[in-house]
């Protein structure tokens, strides 16, 4: 895999979320009005985006020609040598590949007062190209680059190239910065910061445990159907496992206890400590993380005689196999959870340094294995962590303020990775 977590929306979902901002936007945002000087005459242009901005998350191709122009034309002429433009241009197709989509704006009514009441009307479509890249902060944001009408017959082309398409694009970077796509909150797991993936319908942001880098290309070709989905890698979903299970490491069980027989007080007092705790990921339909530790100690036990003295023995201990504990992954809403299933059989193994007085052997031996033995089984039956939650995206151009959230996740595999899929809802904060 070229990425460790990898969160993704199909373009259902964010066409759903353009048309609620939209519909709550209009007419405050969408609309505009400036005058502009036509070669000595004043008129005054209106525009008006009639219908909800789409989105095509198919990513657009830039020509050789164009890219170059980037560097060769306006400002930048003359600015560059031949090697320089070449080299600018490979780089910048290699930062827009992956990386741009379109915001298509399909009904654009313009109309142009010349005065006098005599108006020039008509409607264009607007085609936006947007970037979305990584901020210094470490989140994805969207950027308008340029916009293109792509019918120009109803409208001076000079109208639509000096006034709306610059409105349109400055308005496009106000709605657009209002959207912001958080990092799953992931306790206890350092993530790089998201590279923004755009495929076919599909925009994904791919993260890293921070250890392996920032994710590169190249980057699947496919991606889950659903609506909405998280893709965890097996060394997230290990390394989330550890440490969620650190705390067992080092952790102490003591017993002990002492009771009258006759000739004299028996006792025995012992200590065990988990040690060498490790997690692995079990290659199932839902993978199971499955957690192996060792668990030793030592102890004493002897009788104080009531004629005087005592009679001391010292052993160790071990529970013999080394517990495994296997864990069930299940989803709570928007948080996937890790949960005790079952804990493998043991038993608790004395190793005697010299021999203990027959007379409580047995009692030890028992006392031990259901006192010592429980209280282990108990610690590794309540083991429970939360591997992460999904969160809401936000999205905030005032007065409109949404929710995008996760719902309905569903646990299954995809591929290598472990897949959380579903659908989100549109709420208002």
């Amino acid at each position: 895999m070229s990425y460790d977590l990898a969160v993704g929306a199909d373009v259902g979902i964010v066409n759903k979320a353009a048309e609620e901002v939209y519909g709550q936007l209009y007419p405050r945002y969408f609309t505009g009005s400036q005058p502009y000087d036509a070669g000595g005459t004043t008129v005054t242009v209106t525009w008006d985006v009639k219908t909800a901005p789409v989105f095509d998350l198919t990513p657009p191709a830039y020509s050789e020609e164009e890219l170059r122009a980037r560097f060769t034309e306006g400002v930048a002429a003359g600015r560059f040598t031949d090697d320089q433009v070449a080299e600018h241009a490979a780089a910048l197709h290699d930062s827009l590949d992956g990386s741009t989509f379109q915001v298509i704006l399909r009904r654009v009514h313009v109309t142009v007062d010349t005065g006098g009441g005599n108006l020039i009307e008509g409607d264009v479509t607007v085609t936006v190209d947007v970037q979305a890249t990584t901020s210094p902060s470490g989140l994805l944001t969207l950027n308008p680059l340029k916009a293109v009408a792509s019918d120009t017959s109803q409208v001076q082309k000079v109208i639509l190239d000096n006034v709306v398409l610059p409105a349109v694009l400055d308005q496009a970077r106000q709605v657009l910065s209002g959207i912001t796509l958080p990092k799953p909150d992931i306790p206890l797991l350092d993530l790089s910061v998201p590279v923004p993936v755009i495929q076919p319908q599909r925009a994904v942001a791919a993260m890293n445990l921070v250890e392996h880098g920032i994710p590169q290309p190249p980057f699947p070709d496919t991606w889950p159907e659903s609506p909405f989905f998280a893709l965890l890698g097996t060394d997230t979903v290990r390394r989330i496992a550890q440490a969620a299970t650190a705390y067992l490491e080092g952790k102490t069980f003591p017993a002990g206890d002492s009771k009258n027989i006759g000739i004299g007080t028996a006792y025995y007092k012992a200590t065990i400590a988990i040690h060498d705790v490790q997690c692995e990921i079990v290659d199932t339909d839902v993978p199971a993380v499955r957690v192996h530790a060792a668990v030793t100690g030592s102890g004493s036990a002897g009788i104080d005689w009531i004629i005087g003295g005592s009679t001391d023995a010292f052993y160790d201990l071990r529970l013999e196999p080394d517990p495994t504990v296997t864990l069930t992954l299940s989803m709570s809403g928007t948080t996937l959870k890790a949960t005790t299933d079952s804990v493998s059989s043991f038993d608790l193994k004395i190793y005697p340094h010299s021999d203990i007085v027959s007379e409580i052997a047995a009692w030890v031996a028992n006392a031990l294995s259901s006192t010592l033995g429980g209280l282990v089984g108990d610690a590794l039956r309540g083991i429970e962590f939360e591997l992460g939650s999904l969160p809401a995206i936000p999205v905030d151009v005032d007065p409109v303020h949404l929710d995008v959230t996760p719902v309905n996740l569903a646990l299954g595999r995809f591929g290598d990775a472990l897949s959380l899929q579903g659908d989100v809802s549109i709420t208002k904060r």
